[in-house]
C-alpha cells in the first residue's frame, strides 16, 4: 500500500481547462451583450406601442383627448423636445391645457425608463416631438401620422436594426423591425 498517493490537475489539465474558458468566454460576452441590446429595444418598442394603444383606447372608452408625452419625472409632460428616452406618461385631459397633471387627477399611466439606458427615442415627426394626443375618437390630433425610431446607442459591427411604431391618422400603432436601416 503506497502511502503517498497525490491527487490534484496537472499542469497541462490545468492549462487546457484555462485556454477553453478563455475560448467560451471570448465567444459567450459578445453574443450576451448582443442579446441584452436586442431586447432592450424589443422591450421599449412594445411598452412605447402598448402605451399608444393605451393611449387611444382611453380615448375612445373616455370621450375626450388624450395625451401621451415625453416626461422626466413621471408626473407631468416635460415639454422639451428629445426627451421621450427618459420615459412617457399617459393621461386624459381634464382640465384643458394641453398637458397632463398629476395633481389635476389626469394620470393614467407612467412608463419611466432606466437611467443607464443607451437607446434613443425619436419622432418620426416633428408633430410628435413632445407628445401624441388621440381625440375622442381615436384619431391622432394632428391629422398627420405619428411615429418613433428606436435605436440603440452601443456600437455593433454592423449595428442593430432599427425598430419603428408607425400609427396612421385612425390611430392604430404598429411595431416593425426595419432591417435595411441600422443604428
Amino acid at each position: 500500500m503506497n502511502k503517498f498517493t497525490q491527487s490534484g490537475f496537472t499542469l497541462l489539465e490545468l492549462m487546457l481547462t484555462i485556454a477553453m474558458l478563455g475560448i467560451i468566454t471570448a465567444i459567450g460576452i459578445p453574443s450576451y451583450r448582443s442579446m441584452m441590446v436586442t431586447n432592450e429595444l424589443v422591450a421599449t418598442g412594445n411598452a412605447m406601442r402598448m402605451s399608444m394603444k393605451l393611449a387611444r383606447s382611453e380615448a375612445i372608452t373616455r370621450g375626450k383627448d388624450v395625451i401621451m408625452c415625453s416626461s422626466t419625472d413621471g408626473a407631468t409632460c416635460s415639454l422639451a423636445d428629445g426627451n421621450w428616452v427618459q420615459g412617457w406618461i399617459i393621461g386624459v385631459e381634464l382640465v384643458i391645457d394641453g398637458t397632463i397633471n398629476e395633481t389635476d387627477g389626469e394620470l393614467v399611466s407612467v412608463h419611466e425608463m432606466d437611467n443607464a439606458t443607451q437607446l434613443t427615442i425619436v419622432p418620426s415627426n416633428p408633430a410628435f416631438n413632445q407628445r401624441v394626443v388621440y381625440g375622442y375618437d381615436g384619431w391622432l390630433d394632428a391629422g398627420v401620422e405619428a411615429g418613433f425610431d428606436i435605436c440603440s446607442g452601443y456600437g455593433a459591427a454592423n449595428g442593430y436594426p432599427r425598430r419603428e411604431i408607425r400609427a396612421s391618422v385612425v390611430g392604430e400603432p404598429q411595431l416593425t423591425k426595419n432591417l435595411v436601416t441600422r443604428c
